[in-house]
Protein backbone atom coordinates (compact mmCIF):
# COMPACT_ATOMS: atom_id res chain seq x y z
CA UNK A 1 0.00 0.00 0.00
CA UNK A 2 3.14 2.10 0.34
CA UNK A 3 2.80 3.92 3.25
CA UNK A 4 -1.32 4.42 3.53
CA UNK A 5 -1.51 2.58 6.78
CA UNK A 6 -4.78 4.40 7.71
CA UNK A 7 -6.28 1.81 5.19
CA UNK A 8 -5.20 -1.50 7.04
CA UNK A 9 -8.57 -2.84 6.01
CA UNK A 10 -7.76 -2.86 2.65
CA UNK A 11 -5.21 -5.73 3.16
CA UNK A 12 -8.04 -7.83 5.09
CA UNK A 13 -10.40 -7.33 2.77
CA UNK A 14 -7.63 -8.27 0.07
CA UNK A 15 -6.98 -11.48 1.87
CA UNK A 16 -10.75 -12.59 1.71
CA UNK A 17 -11.10 -11.73 -1.88
CA UNK A 18 -7.84 -12.86 -3.19
CA UNK A 19 -8.05 -14.10 -6.77
CA UNK A 20 -3.93 -14.89 -7.80
CA UNK A 21 -4.52 -13.69 -11.66
CA UNK A 22 -2.44 -16.05 -14.03
CA UNK A 23 -0.55 -12.77 -15.05
CA UNK A 24 -1.46 -9.62 -13.11
CA UNK A 25 -1.56 -6.15 -15.35
CA UNK A 26 -0.22 -2.77 -14.73
CA UNK A 27 -1.94 0.10 -15.29
CA UNK A 28 1.02 1.47 -17.15
CA UNK A 29 3.64 0.32 -19.62
CA UNK A 30 6.49 1.49 -21.55
CA UNK A 31 8.08 0.58 -24.69
CA UNK A 32 11.32 1.88 -25.52
CA UNK A 33 13.15 1.67 -28.51
CA UNK A 34 16.30 3.35 -29.44
CA UNK A 35 17.13 4.81 -32.85
CA UNK A 36 14.67 3.22 -34.59
CA UNK A 37 15.58 0.10 -33.81
CA UNK A 38 12.93 -2.74 -34.27
CA UNK A 39 13.69 -4.64 -31.25
CA UNK A 40 12.21 -3.00 -28.01
CA UNK A 41 15.31 -2.30 -25.58
CA UNK A 42 13.32 -1.51 -22.54
CA UNK A 43 9.79 -2.87 -21.70
CA UNK A 44 8.56 -2.55 -17.95
CA UNK A 45 4.81 -1.59 -16.13
CA UNK A 46 4.60 0.77 -13.90
CA UNK A 47 2.03 1.63 -10.99
CA UNK A 48 1.53 4.82 -11.28
CA UNK A 49 1.62 7.69 -14.01
CA UNK A 50 4.66 9.98 -12.50
CA UNK A 51 6.62 6.86 -12.33
CA UNK A 52 6.13 5.51 -15.77
CA UNK A 53 6.65 9.03 -17.24
CA UNK A 54 10.03 9.29 -14.93
CA UNK A 55 11.87 6.31 -17.15
CA UNK A 56 12.14 8.53 -19.69
CA UNK A 57 14.86 10.77 -17.59
CA UNK A 58 18.22 10.10 -18.85
CA UNK A 59 19.38 8.91 -15.02
CA UNK A 60 16.29 6.02 -15.53
CA UNK A 61 16.80 5.02 -19.24
CA UNK A 62 20.73 5.38 -19.57
CA UNK A 63 20.58 2.66 -16.40
CA UNK A 64 18.80 0.21 -18.08
CA UNK A 65 19.11 0.68 -21.86
CA UNK A 66 22.60 1.87 -23.89
CA UNK A 67 21.28 5.23 -23.97
CA UNK A 68 23.66 8.18 -23.61
CA UNK A 69 21.21 11.03 -24.01
CA UNK A 70 21.68 11.35 -27.57
CA UNK A 71 19.52 8.91 -29.65
CA UNK A 72 16.43 9.06 -31.28
CA UNK A 73 13.92 7.19 -28.47
CA UNK A 74 10.38 5.64 -29.91
CA UNK A 75 7.88 4.84 -26.76
CA UNK A 76 4.78 2.81 -27.08
CA UNK A 77 3.26 4.27 -23.67
CA UNK A 78 0.08 2.45 -22.34
CA UNK A 79 -1.83 4.66 -20.37
CA UNK A 80 -4.55 2.16 -18.54
CA UNK A 81 -6.27 1.31 -21.32
CA UNK A 82 -5.51 4.26 -23.76
CA UNK A 83 -2.58 3.56 -26.42
CA UNK A 84 0.06 6.78 -26.44
CA UNK A 85 3.06 7.77 -28.55
CA UNK A 86 6.23 9.73 -26.97
CA UNK A 87 9.09 10.19 -28.79
CA UNK A 88 12.22 12.29 -29.21
CA UNK A 89 12.52 12.69 -33.07
CA UNK A 90 15.75 13.68 -33.32
CA UNK A 91 19.10 12.70 -31.86
CA UNK A 92 21.65 15.63 -30.39
CA UNK A 93 24.01 15.51 -33.53
CA UNK A 94 22.82 19.12 -34.38
CA UNK A 95 22.34 20.33 -30.96
CA UNK A 96 20.56 19.81 -27.50
CA UNK A 97 17.90 22.07 -28.36
CA UNK A 98 16.90 20.02 -31.66
CA UNK A 99 18.19 16.71 -29.75
CA UNK A 100 15.27 17.71 -26.85
CA UNK A 101 12.13 18.06 -29.02
CA UNK A 102 9.26 16.34 -27.61
CA UNK A 103 6.29 14.59 -29.54
CA UNK A 104 2.55 13.57 -27.67
CA UNK A 105 0.39 11.51 -29.78
CA UNK A 106 -2.91 9.88 -29.01
CA UNK A 107 -4.00 7.65 -32.17
CA UNK A 108 -7.71 7.77 -32.49
CA UNK A 109 -8.03 4.00 -33.85
CA UNK A 110 -8.60 4.84 -37.38
CA UNK A 111 -5.27 5.78 -38.58
CA UNK A 112 -5.63 9.72 -37.50
CA UNK A 113 -4.80 11.40 -33.72
CA UNK A 114 -7.09 12.20 -30.77
CA UNK A 115 -3.82 14.90 -29.93
CA UNK A 116 -0.62 15.50 -31.46
CA UNK A 117 1.03 18.67 -29.33
CA UNK A 118 5.17 19.31 -29.83
CA UNK A 119 7.50 20.14 -27.14
CA UNK A 120 10.58 22.62 -27.75
CA UNK A 121 12.90 23.48 -25.36
CA UNK A 122 13.09 27.05 -23.90
CA UNK A 123 14.76 29.20 -25.66
CA UNK A 124 18.39 29.05 -23.47
CA UNK A 125 21.47 26.78 -24.14
CA UNK A 126 21.89 23.40 -22.55
CA UNK A 127 25.15 21.86 -21.74
CA UNK A 128 24.01 18.38 -23.08
CA UNK A 129 20.66 16.75 -24.98
CA UNK A 130 19.42 15.02 -22.29
CA UNK A 131 18.93 18.46 -20.57
CA UNK A 132 16.78 20.25 -23.13
CA UNK A 133 14.96 16.58 -22.97
CA UNK A 134 14.21 17.21 -19.43
CA UNK A 135 13.10 20.40 -19.77
CA UNK A 136 10.41 19.07 -22.54
CA UNK A 137 9.22 16.21 -20.00
CA UNK A 138 8.51 18.72 -17.88
CA UNK A 139 6.58 20.18 -20.31
CA UNK A 140 4.39 17.48 -21.00
CA UNK A 141 3.87 16.77 -17.43
CA UNK A 142 2.38 20.28 -17.30
CA UNK A 143 0.84 19.95 -20.42
CA UNK A 144 -1.21 16.76 -19.02
CA UNK A 145 -2.58 18.38 -15.28
CA UNK A 146 -3.47 22.14 -17.12
CA UNK A 147 -4.22 21.78 -20.42
CA UNK A 148 -8.47 21.77 -20.54
CA UNK A 149 -8.88 20.22 -23.82
CA UNK A 150 -6.27 17.61 -23.56
CA UNK A 151 -7.96 16.76 -20.18
CA UNK A 152 -11.39 16.19 -21.32
CA UNK A 153 -10.36 14.52 -24.71
CA UNK A 154 -7.55 11.98 -22.63
CA UNK A 155 -10.34 11.68 -19.90
CA UNK A 156 -13.57 10.80 -22.18
CA UNK A 157 -11.21 8.32 -24.18
CA UNK A 158 -10.18 6.70 -20.75
CA UNK A 159 -13.88 6.12 -19.83
CA UNK A 160 -14.27 3.85 -22.74
CA UNK A 161 -10.97 2.10 -22.80
CA UNK A 162 -10.13 1.72 -19.66
CA UNK A 163 -11.70 -1.44 -17.13
CA UNK A 164 -9.70 1.21 -14.04
CA UNK A 165 -11.06 5.11 -14.83
CA UNK A 166 -12.08 6.34 -11.96
CA UNK A 167 -15.25 8.61 -13.11
CA UNK A 168 -17.11 6.38 -15.68
CA UNK A 169 -17.15 2.94 -17.23
CA UNK A 170 -16.69 0.22 -14.66
CA UNK A 171 -18.32 -0.98 -11.59
CA UNK A 172 -15.91 0.67 -9.36
CA UNK A 173 -16.13 4.17 -10.95
CA UNK A 174 -17.60 7.70 -9.38
CA UNK A 175 -20.54 7.16 -12.33
CA UNK A 176 -21.33 3.28 -11.00
CA UNK A 177 -21.49 4.06 -7.60
CA UNK A 178 -23.79 6.68 -7.28
CA UNK A 179 -26.20 4.85 -9.32
CA UNK A 180 -26.00 2.22 -7.55
CA UNK A 181 -26.65 4.00 -4.00
CA UNK A 182 -29.58 5.50 -5.63
CA UNK A 183 -30.90 2.54 -6.62
CA UNK A 184 -30.59 0.94 -3.25
CA UNK A 185 -31.79 3.58 -1.42
CA UNK A 186 -35.12 3.40 -3.73
CA UNK A 187 -35.30 0.00 -3.99
CA UNK A 188 -33.24 -2.58 -1.87
CA UNK A 189 -33.38 -0.58 1.16
CA UNK A 190 -36.95 0.41 1.07
CA UNK A 191 -38.11 -3.19 0.25
CA UNK A 192 -35.66 -5.72 2.22
CA UNK A 193 -37.43 -7.59 5.03
CA UNK A 194 -34.75 -6.27 6.91
CA UNK A 195 -36.37 -2.92 6.81
CA UNK A 196 -40.06 -4.02 6.70
CA UNK A 197 -40.71 -6.71 4.80
CA UNK A 198 -42.88 -3.99 2.24
CA UNK A 199 -43.19 -0.57 1.58
CA UNK A 200 -43.44 0.49 5.16
CA UNK A 201 -41.35 -0.19 8.33
CA UNK A 202 -44.87 -0.42 10.30
CA UNK A 203 -48.31 -0.70 9.38
CA UNK A 204 -51.85 -1.59 10.59
CA UNK A 205 -52.62 -4.02 8.33
CA UNK A 206 -53.24 -7.65 8.80
CA UNK A 207 -50.59 -8.44 6.12
CA UNK A 208 -47.87 -6.47 7.46
CA UNK A 209 -45.51 -9.31 9.11
CA UNK A 210 -44.50 -7.57 11.90
CA UNK A 211 -47.03 -5.20 13.71
CA UNK A 212 -48.58 -4.36 17.04
CA UNK A 213 -51.36 -7.10 17.70
CA UNK A 214 -54.64 -5.66 17.83
CA UNK A 215 -57.82 -7.63 19.94
CA UNK A 216 -61.32 -7.37 18.28
CA UNK A 217 -63.96 -5.43 20.91
CA UNK A 218 -61.34 -4.28 23.28
CA UNK A 219 -60.69 -0.77 21.82
CA UNK A 220 -58.08 0.36 24.36
CA UNK A 221 -56.24 -2.59 25.37
CA UNK A 222 -53.71 -1.91 23.14
CA UNK A 223 -53.80 1.98 23.37
CA UNK A 224 -50.33 2.41 24.87
CA UNK A 225 -48.82 0.48 22.51
CA UNK A 226 -49.83 1.37 19.60
CA UNK A 227 -49.03 5.11 20.75
CA UNK A 228 -45.42 3.76 21.53
CA UNK A 229 -45.22 1.72 18.06
CA UNK A 230 -46.40 5.12 16.67
CA UNK A 231 -43.81 6.96 17.87
CA UNK A 232 -40.95 4.34 17.13
CA UNK A 233 -41.76 4.57 13.30
CA UNK A 234 -41.30 8.16 13.24
CA UNK A 235 -38.00 8.04 15.17
CA UNK A 236 -35.26 9.21 12.17
CA UNK A 237 -32.97 6.55 11.67
CA UNK A 238 -28.91 6.55 10.95
CA UNK A 239 -27.16 4.31 8.39
CA UNK A 240 -24.01 2.76 8.18
CA UNK A 241 -21.99 0.32 6.15
CA UNK A 242 -19.05 -1.29 4.76
CA UNK A 243 -18.57 -2.23 1.28
CA UNK A 244 -15.63 -4.02 -0.03
CA UNK A 245 -15.11 -5.48 -3.41
CA UNK A 246 -12.69 -6.99 -5.40
CA UNK A 247 -12.97 -6.27 -9.06
CA UNK A 248 -11.16 -8.37 -11.91
CA UNK A 249 -10.61 -7.29 -15.72
CA UNK A 250 -9.54 -9.36 -18.26
CA UNK A 251 -7.43 -7.28 -20.53
CA UNK A 252 -5.89 -8.71 -24.06
CA UNK A 253 -2.15 -7.94 -24.93
CA UNK A 254 -1.71 -5.94 -27.51
CA UNK A 255 1.61 -4.25 -29.10
CA UNK A 256 1.71 -2.00 -25.84
CA UNK A 257 1.29 -4.21 -23.03
CA UNK A 258 1.50 -8.22 -22.36
CA UNK A 259 -2.12 -8.67 -21.51
CA UNK A 260 -3.48 -10.20 -17.87
CA UNK A 261 -5.78 -9.21 -15.19
CA UNK A 262 -5.97 -5.56 -13.92
CA UNK A 263 -7.63 -5.90 -10.32
CA UNK A 264 -9.22 -3.07 -8.00
CA UNK A 265 -9.71 -3.46 -4.24
CA UNK A 266 -11.99 -1.09 -3.78
CA UNK A 267 -13.71 -0.26 -0.24
CA UNK A 268 -16.97 2.08 0.65
CA UNK A 269 -18.05 3.35 3.33
CA UNK A 270 -22.02 4.60 3.05
CA UNK A 271 -23.29 6.48 5.27
CA UNK A 272 -26.64 8.65 5.50
CA UNK A 273 -29.91 10.07 7.75
CA UNK A 274 -33.10 9.37 7.37
CA UNK A 275 -35.70 11.69 8.35
CA UNK A 276 -39.20 10.39 8.93
CA UNK A 277 -42.27 12.78 8.43
CA UNK A 278 -44.49 12.78 10.96
CA UNK A 279 -47.87 13.35 8.77
CA UNK A 280 -46.71 9.60 7.72
CA UNK A 281 -43.60 7.79 8.61
CA UNK A 282 -43.25 6.02 5.27
CA UNK A 283 -42.52 9.40 3.64
CA UNK A 284 -38.76 9.79 4.36
CA UNK A 285 -36.14 12.10 3.38
CA UNK A 286 -32.64 11.16 3.32
CA UNK A 287 -29.09 12.55 3.21
CA UNK A 288 -26.20 10.00 2.39
CA UNK A 289 -22.21 10.52 2.26
CA UNK A 290 -20.83 7.98 0.56
CA UNK A 291 -17.23 7.69 0.97
CA UNK A 292 -14.37 5.20 -0.89
CA UNK A 293 -11.31 4.43 -1.10
CA UNK A 294 -9.61 2.07 -3.78
CA UNK A 295 -6.60 0.48 -4.96
CA UNK A 296 -5.52 -0.72 -8.69
CA UNK A 297 -2.87 -2.73 -8.46
CA UNK A 298 -1.23 -0.18 -5.52
CA UNK A 299 -2.08 2.91 -7.41
CA UNK A 300 -4.74 4.56 -4.81
CA UNK A 301 -8.08 6.57 -5.60
CA UNK A 302 -10.41 8.41 -3.26
CA UNK A 303 -14.21 9.52 -3.65
CA UNK A 304 -16.88 11.04 -1.72
CA UNK A 305 -20.01 12.53 -2.41
CA UNK A 306 -23.46 13.93 -1.51
CA UNK A 307 -26.95 12.85 -1.80
CA UNK A 308 -30.71 13.73 -1.14
CA UNK A 309 -33.48 11.85 -2.27
CA UNK A 310 -37.63 11.31 -1.21
CA UNK A 311 -39.86 8.71 -0.84
CA UNK A 312 -43.30 8.79 -1.30
CA UNK A 313 -45.82 5.91 -1.10
CA UNK A 314 -48.32 5.66 -3.34
CA UNK A 315 -49.86 2.31 -1.76
CA UNK A 316 -48.67 0.20 1.15
CA UNK A 317 -46.95 -1.80 -1.97
CA UNK A 318 -45.44 1.03 -4.01
CA UNK A 319 -43.40 3.56 -3.73
CA UNK A 320 -41.71 6.28 -5.93
CA UNK A 321 -38.18 7.75 -4.77
CA UNK A 322 -36.42 10.51 -6.95
CA UNK A 323 -33.15 11.87 -6.09
CA UNK A 324 -30.31 14.05 -6.62
CA UNK A 325 -26.67 13.93 -5.87
CA UNK A 326 -23.18 14.78 -6.64
CA UNK A 327 -19.95 13.20 -6.11
CA UNK A 328 -15.60 13.37 -6.77
CA UNK A 329 -12.84 11.40 -7.32
CA UNK A 330 -9.07 11.85 -7.60
CA UNK A 331 -6.31 9.58 -8.20
CA UNK A 332 -2.82 10.97 -8.57
CA UNK A 333 -1.38 7.22 -9.28
CA UNK A 334 -3.92 7.15 -12.27
CA UNK A 335 -3.67 10.83 -13.57
CA UNK A 336 -7.44 10.79 -13.10
CA UNK A 337 -10.02 13.39 -11.61
CA UNK A 338 -13.32 14.09 -11.97
CA UNK A 339 -16.96 14.85 -10.72
CA UNK A 340 -20.67 13.54 -11.37
CA UNK A 341 -23.95 15.14 -11.50
CA UNK A 342 -26.52 13.16 -10.83
CA UNK A 343 -30.90 12.90 -11.08
CA UNK A 344 -32.75 9.41 -10.77
CA UNK A 345 -36.53 7.82 -10.60
CA UNK A 346 -36.51 4.81 -8.76
CA UNK A 347 -39.78 2.65 -7.99
CA UNK A 348 -40.26 -0.32 -5.96
CA UNK A 349 -43.23 -2.54 -6.11
CA UNK A 350 -43.49 -5.59 -3.55
CA UNK A 351 -46.28 -8.53 -3.68
CA UNK A 352 -46.62 -10.81 -0.48
CA UNK A 353 -46.87 -14.00 -0.53
CA UNK A 354 -48.05 -15.49 3.07
CA UNK A 355 -44.73 -15.14 5.16
CA UNK A 356 -42.54 -14.52 1.98
CA UNK A 357 -42.21 -11.32 -0.20
CA UNK A 358 -41.25 -10.59 -3.83
CA UNK A 359 -40.21 -6.96 -4.96
CA UNK A 360 -39.74 -5.08 -7.99
CA UNK A 361 -37.26 -2.03 -8.76
CA UNK A 362 -37.03 -0.05 -11.76
CA UNK A 363 -34.98 3.11 -11.86
CA UNK A 364 -34.00 5.13 -14.19
CA UNK A 365 -31.17 8.11 -13.85
CA UNK A 366 -28.97 10.40 -15.74
CA UNK A 367 -25.29 10.64 -14.77
CA UNK A 368 -22.80 13.55 -15.99
CA UNK A 369 -19.33 14.61 -15.08
CA UNK A 370 -18.73 17.62 -13.88
CA UNK A 371 -15.86 19.86 -13.74
CA UNK A 372 -13.20 19.06 -11.01
CA UNK A 373 -10.35 21.67 -9.67
CA UNK A 374 -7.45 19.65 -7.77
CA UNK A 375 -4.84 21.46 -7.24
CA UNK A 376 -3.29 22.61 -10.51
CA UNK A 377 -5.00 19.96 -12.11
CA UNK A 378 -8.73 21.12 -13.54
CA UNK A 379 -10.07 17.97 -15.19
CA UNK A 380 -13.69 17.75 -17.08
CA UNK A 381 -14.71 14.87 -19.15
CA UNK A 382 -17.54 15.00 -21.87
CA UNK A 383 -19.23 12.50 -20.52
CA UNK A 384 -23.63 11.99 -20.24
CA UNK A 385 -24.99 8.69 -19.61
CA UNK A 386 -28.86 7.71 -18.92
CA UNK A 387 -28.91 4.58 -16.54
CA UNK A 388 -31.74 1.62 -16.60
CA UNK A 389 -31.21 -0.51 -13.48
CA UNK A 390 -33.83 -3.13 -12.96
CA UNK A 391 -34.33 -5.84 -9.83
CA UNK A 392 -36.16 -8.55 -8.19
CA UNK A 393 -35.65 -9.34 -4.50
CA UNK A 394 -37.18 -11.80 -2.71
CA UNK A 395 -37.25 -12.10 1.29
CA UNK A 396 -38.07 -14.90 3.08
CA UNK A 397 -39.58 -15.55 6.39
CA UNK A 398 -37.86 -14.43 9.71
CA UNK A 399 -38.30 -18.16 11.03
CA UNK A 400 -36.92 -19.62 8.11
CA UNK A 401 -33.35 -19.92 10.06
CA UNK A 402 -34.10 -18.69 13.97
CA UNK A 403 -36.53 -15.85 15.54
CA UNK A 404 -35.55 -12.42 13.88
CA UNK A 405 -33.17 -13.74 11.29
CA UNK A 406 -34.08 -13.01 7.49
CA UNK A 407 -32.50 -14.60 4.05
CA UNK A 408 -33.04 -12.59 0.82
CA UNK A 409 -32.34 -13.10 -2.52
CA UNK A 410 -31.49 -10.20 -5.45
CA UNK A 411 -31.14 -10.29 -8.93
CA UNK A 412 -30.18 -6.83 -10.73
CA UNK A 413 -29.17 -5.68 -14.35
CA UNK A 414 -28.11 -2.13 -15.21
CA UNK A 415 -28.09 -1.36 -18.49
CA UNK A 416 -25.89 2.01 -19.73
CA UNK A 417 -26.78 4.03 -22.66
CA UNK A 418 -25.34 7.65 -24.03
CA UNK A 419 -21.46 7.84 -24.55
CA UNK A 420 -19.27 5.15 -24.83
CA UNK A 421 -18.34 3.43 -21.79
CA UNK A 422 -15.64 0.60 -20.53
CA UNK A 423 -18.46 -1.47 -19.83
CA UNK A 424 -22.42 -0.50 -20.86
CA UNK A 425 -23.85 -3.05 -18.31
CA UNK A 426 -23.82 -5.42 -15.57
CA UNK A 427 -25.79 -8.34 -14.04
CA UNK A 428 -25.33 -9.14 -10.20
CA UNK A 429 -26.72 -12.20 -8.02
CA UNK A 430 -26.32 -12.00 -4.56
CA UNK A 431 -27.79 -13.50 -0.99
CA UNK A 432 -27.47 -11.61 2.15
CA UNK A 433 -28.29 -12.61 5.56
CA UNK A 434 -30.06 -10.21 8.61
CA UNK A 435 -30.99 -9.53 12.13
CA UNK A 436 -33.79 -7.65 13.05
CA UNK A 437 -34.57 -6.06 16.54
CA UNK A 438 -37.42 -5.10 17.21
CA UNK A 439 -39.50 -2.89 19.96
CA UNK A 440 -43.53 -2.97 20.34
CA UNK A 441 -43.41 -4.80 17.08
CA UNK A 442 -41.51 -2.42 14.69
CA UNK A 443 -38.38 -2.73 13.55
CA UNK A 444 -35.69 -0.19 15.68
CA UNK A 445 -32.22 -1.53 14.66
CA UNK A 446 -30.81 -4.50 11.87
CA UNK A 447 -27.83 -5.57 10.96
CA UNK A 448 -27.61 -7.19 7.80
CA UNK A 449 -24.19 -9.01 5.75
CA UNK A 450 -24.45 -9.79 2.03
CA UNK A 451 -22.37 -11.36 -0.73
CA UNK A 452 -22.55 -10.43 -4.19
CA UNK A 453 -21.25 -11.80 -7.63
CA UNK A 454 -21.09 -9.38 -10.72
CA UNK A 455 -20.02 -9.72 -14.52
CA UNK A 456 -20.34 -7.57 -17.29
CA UNK A 457 -18.78 -6.91 -20.98
CA UNK A 458 -15.95 -5.05 -21.52
CA UNK A 459 -14.28 -2.96 -24.38
CA UNK A 460 -11.40 -4.72 -24.57
CA UNK A 461 -12.39 -7.84 -21.76
CA UNK A 462 -15.00 -9.21 -19.46
CA UNK A 463 -15.21 -7.62 -15.74
CA UNK A 464 -16.29 -9.55 -12.71
CA UNK A 465 -16.51 -8.36 -9.21
CA UNK A 466 -17.02 -10.14 -5.97
CA UNK A 467 -18.27 -7.81 -3.20
CA UNK A 468 -19.24 -8.04 0.48
CA UNK A 469 -21.78 -5.93 1.95
CA UNK A 470 -22.01 -5.46 5.62
CA UNK A 471 -25.44 -2.73 7.29
CA UNK A 472 -26.70 -1.58 9.93
CA UNK A 473 -29.77 0.85 10.73
CA UNK A 474 -30.79 2.64 14.27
Amino acid sequence: MRGHSLWRPVGIAALLFATHPAQALDPFYLNVDLNADTSFEYRAGFGTLDDAIDQLDFRNLSQRTSYTGDEVVDTAFYLRGLDVILAFPNSGDSGPQVGGQLIFKVPDGSGGFLLFQQFDPVERAYNSTHEARADTIAQLKEYLKTNGLALRIILSRLARLSPVDPLAGNPDSLFSRRQRGDFDHGFTNKVSQIWGCGTSAFNFTNDAPIQVAAVGGVSDIFADAQARAAALQAQNEIGVGFLASSTTAKVAATNSQPGGDLATMAITVPLSYTVKLDSDPRKKIRFDLPLTYTDTEGAVGYSAGAGLAYTHPLSDEWSLTPAVGVGATGSEDLGAAGGVGAYSLTSAYTWRFDSFALSMGNSVGRYEALGLKIGDIEAEADISNTVFTNGFLLTGPNSLIAKNLVIEYSFVDTRITGDDVYSDGYDEIGVALGYIDTEMGVIDSYTKIGLSYLVGDGAAGDISSLRLNLSARF
